[in-house]
C-alpha cells in the first residue's frame, strides 16, 4: 500500500472535537467586543435612568445635547483599557490585576468627565470651582444622574464581565487541545511558553516526534506519544483541536498528506512560529528554519506606500510637537548635565538607519566623557559606572533620547520603529542572530514595540528578544499600532520605567 493510500485509510479515524473552543484571536476579539457592548449599555442605561427620574424625553435631540460627556466617557474607557494592557492574554486571566485596573479606569473616566464638565461649564479660572460646585448641586444638570450612573455602571459591568470571562471561558472546557508535532527545540520552546504563561489558553496533550530516542519519553511531564505515521490515530485518541507544526525542515510527502487529512476533518494546523507570535507579540526567529516568510512583512506595494505616507505625516506632526517640548526642557536639562559632570550637553553618534545607511543620532549626554576611551563599543549595563547621576534620571524617563526629535523631523528616524543600532553591534549580532538585518528594512524609531515591552538590551540574548519584538512590529505596523505604542511610551516615561 502506498503512503497516500495508507494515510487516507487512517484519516477516517480523525474527527474534530465538538466541544466549544476559543482560539487566541477570538479571545481578544471577545474581550474587546464585550467591553464595548457593556460601555454602550451603561451609557444608554444611564440615559434611560435619567429619563425615568427627571422626566426627560430620550431622543436624538437629547443625545446631541449630552454628546459632550457621552463620547469622552466611551472613548476614555477604551483608551484606558487598551493602555492598561487589559487585552494582554497573560494579564486577562489574573482576577486581582484586572479588577484593580478596571477600578482605576473608573477613576480615570471620572477625572476625564470632571475635566470635560469644567471646560463645558465655561467657568473662569478664579471662579471655576464655585461654578462647578453650583452646577453639581443643580437639579437641572445631568451630572447628578446620567454620568454618575454611566461611570459606576460601566465599572461594575466590566469587572463582572472580566471575572465571568476568567471563570467560564478560561477553564479546561474552552481551551483548545494542542498536539505539538516535533519535540525538538522549537516544540519545547512553545510548550515552555504555554506552561509558563498561557495554560488558560491551551492544553498541550503531547508531542509527536520520529526520533526513536524521544518516543515514550517525557518533557516536563508531557509525553512523546509516537511518530508521525500515527498522527491521525494520536490526534483522534486525544481529542485534538489544533496541531502545532514545530518542524523547521522540509516536510516528508506522507506527513504533509497526513496533515492535510487532519485539516480536512476539522483540525487546525498552525506553524509553531505563528502560535508563538499570537501568544507573545514576538516572532520566534530562531525557530523559523525554512519558513523564512514567517519573519517578513509581506504587504502589497500599494499598501506599503500608503502606510509610508501616513507614517511620515505622523512623524512631522509629532516631531513638531516634541520639538516644542525639546525647546522648553533643553535649558533645564543642560544646566543639570553641566552641574553634574564636565563635558558637552549633547552626545552625537553614528547609527545605522533605513537600508543600513549611516546617520548621526543626537542624545543628551548621560555618561561621563570618554566612556569608551579604547574605541571598543560596549553595551550599557545595569549599574554601569559610566552613567552619571543626572544621566540615570534621563535614561529612566527616556529624556536622553528627546534630541532625536531632530532626526525625526529630518527624516533619518520615525516616531515609532526599531531603535537605531551602532554599526559595530549590527556586524556582531548578524553573525549570531538570524534575520537581524531585517530590522533595517524600516526607519529606526524614537520608540518602538521592543522598547515598551523589553527596554534596553545589554547582551546577544537581549538583542534576540528585542529583534523578536521588532519583527512583530514590522509585520503588523499600522497607524493605530503606532498610536498605541506612542501612548504606552508616555506611560513608561511617566512611571520612569526606562532603563
Amino acid at each position: 500500500m502506498d503512503p497516500i493510500t495508507a494515510t487516507e485509510s487512517s484519516a477516517k479515524t480523525v474527527s474534530a472535537s465538538l466541544r466549544p473552543r476559543i482560539v487566541i484571536s477570538e479571545r481578544r476579539l471577545l474581550l474587546v467586543t464585550g467591553d464595548i457592548l457593556l460601555i454602550v449599555a451603561s451609557l444608554v442605561g444611564s440615559l434611560i435612568f435619567w429619563e425615568q427620574i427627571g422626566g426627560f424625553s430620550l431622543g436624538l435631540r437629547l443625545l446631541r445635547a449630552q454628546a459632550y460627556w457621552l463620547i469622552p466617557l466611551a472613548v476614555g474607557w477604551m483608551i484606558w483599557l487598551a493602555l492598561s494592557d487589559t487585552y494582554n492574554l497573560r494579564l486577562a486571566v489574573r482576577s486581582g490585576a484586572i479588577v484593580w485596573r478596571v477600578f482605576a479606569g473608573g477613576l480615570f473616566v471620572t477625572f476625564l468627565y470632571l475635566l470635560v464638565f469644567f471646560i463645558a461649564s465655561r467657568a473662569t479660572v478664579t471662579q471655576g470651582l464655585p461654578s462647578v460646585l453650583n452646577s453639581l448641586s443643580s437639579g437641572s444638570e445631568p451630572l447628578r444622574f446620567a454620568p454618575a450612573v454611566a461611570i459606576g455602571g460601566s465599572t461594575a459591568l466590566i469587572i463582572i464581565w472580566r471575572l465571568f470571562y476568567i471563570w467560564a471561558l478560561c477553564g479546561p472546557q474552552t481551551r483548545p487541545r494542542l498536539l505539538i508535532l516535533g519535540a525538538g527545540q522549537a516544540g519545547r520552546t512553545l510548550y515552555t511558553t504555554i506552561a509558563r504563561h498561557y495554560t488558560s489558553h491551551y492544553h498541550v496533550v503531547g508531542f509527536i516526534d520520529d526520533d526513536p530516542h524521544k518516543q515514550g519519553a517525557e518533557f516536563a511531564g508531557i509525553p512523546v506519544l509516537g511518530a508521525h505515521q500515527d498522527l491521525e490515530r494520536i490526534a483522534a485518541a486525544n481529542h485534538t483541536d489544533e496541531i502545532a507544526l514545530a518542524i523547521s525542515t522540509r516536510l516528508p510527502d506522507d506527513l504533509l498528506q497526513r496533515l492535510m487529512n487532519c485539516h480536512e476533518h476539522g483540525l487546525t494546523v498552525t506553524p509553531m512560529p505563528l502560535i508563538y507570535e499570537r501568544l507573545t507579540g514576538k516572532v520566534a526567529v530562531e525557530h523559523i528554519g525554512t519558513q523564512w516568510y514567517v519573519a517578513l512583512p509581506l504587504q502589497p506595494r500599494t499598501a506599503a506606500t500608503a502606510l509610508a505616507v501616513i507614517k511620515r505625516l505622523m512623524d512631522l506632526i509629532g516631531g513638531l510637537l516634541l520639538g516644542l517640548l525639546l525647546a522648553l526642557l533643553t535649558p533645564l536639562i543642560a544646566i543639570a548635565i553641566k552641574l553634574d559632570s564636565p563635558g558637552p550637553v549633547l552626545y552625537r553618534q553614528q547609527r545605522l538607519g533605513l537600508h543600513g545607511r549611516s546617520f548621526l543620532v543626537y542624545k543628551f549626554r548621560s555618561m561621563h566623557t570618554n566612556a569608551e576611551r579604547d574605541g571598543v563599543a560596549r553595551w550599557s549595563t545595569k549599574g554601569d559606572s559610566r552613567i552619571t547621576r543626572v544621566g540615570a534620571i534621563l535614561r529612566r524617563t527616556r529624556l536622553d533620547e528627546l534630541p532625536q526629535t531632530i532626526n525625526v523631523i529630518r527624516g533619518d528616524m520615525s516616531l515609532v520603529g526599531p531603535r537605531p543600532e551602532r554599526e559595530q553591534f549590527v556586524e556582531q549580532l548578524q553573525q549570531h542572530i538570524p534575520f537581524y538585518r531585517t530590522r533595517l528594512a524600516a526607519k529606526p524609531g524614537l520608540t518602538g514595540w521592543a522598547q515598551i515591552n523589553y527596554g534596553y538590551g545589554s547582551s546577544i540574548s537581549d538583542s534576540l528578544t528585542k529583534l523578536q519584538y521588532d519583527l512583530y512590529y514590522l509585520k503588523h505596523q499600522s497607524p493605530w499600532f503606532d498610536l498605541l505604542i506612542l501612548a504606552r511610551t508616555i506611560a513608561v516615561v511617566l512611571r520612569m520605567q526606562g532603563r
